[in-house]
């Protein structure tokens, strides 16, 4: 794997875009980083950045770019990235992908290649509904569920356009499946990718 090679993973609620990053940890070597994880992380150490998310968070507003690239910045700079990471719910605009591309690229690094979790919706339904009767979530009810997948829509598939415009290799892998099986369906998917396609 290239160095400093970084990996952006996509997939709709509940298809279980998060258990496929831990797992790659192991197989990439590289930190899986999540920005929501990153955001709470600064939030409970109370550190300055924190400071400017906490107010954000607990009125459940949008967190603006600026602040989460800032914190995306300081996690890419530690020493267990320095081989390269998983971005596990950053980018979702257009406009974040390419202030991205400008951050790697001021320390020589690119997205190497973009993963995308394809699940329909009626197993992502039966998943999250199922998930919200054990974890007791009342938010998680037909109506929010559907709204969310229409906003992963939205936001995702303009942001994977533009990775193919930019000639970064998109791999759509069929989530529909027990957690191993779909790992090792990622991990064929990674093998695919050519040494001139995920050279530095």
């Amino acid at each position: 794997m290239p160095n400093g090679a970084i990996w952006v993973i996509f997939g709709p609620p509940g298809s279980g875009k998060g258990s496929q990053a831990e797992l790659l940890t192991s197989a990439l070597g590289v930190p899986h980083v999540s920005t929501g994880d990153l955001l709470r992380a600064e939030t409970a150490a109370a550190t300055p950045l924190g400071a400017e998310v906490a107010p954000l968070l607990s009125a459940g507003e949008l967190v603006p770019d600026d602040l989460i690239e800032r914190v995306l910045a300081r996690r890419l700079a530690r020493p267990d990235a320095a081989a390269g990471a998983i971005l596990d719910g950053y980018p979702r605009t257009v406009e974040q992908a390419r202030s991205l591309d400008r951050s790697l690229a001021g320390s020589g690094r690119r997205v190497q290649a973009v993963l995308v979790l394809d699940v329909d919706e009626a197993t992502l339904l039966g998943r999250l509904l199922n998930r919200a009767g054990e974890q007791h979530r009342t938010d998680d009810n037909r109506e929010a569920i559907a709204e969310r997948m229409a906003e992963y829509r939205e936001r995702s598939e303009p942001v994977v356009a533009y990775y193919r415009a930019q000639a970064v290799p998109v791999l759509a892998v069929d989530g529909t499946a027990a957690v191993d099986v779909v790992h090792d369906r990622v991990l064929q998917a990674l093998t695919g990718l050519s040494p001139s396609r995920t050279a530095p």
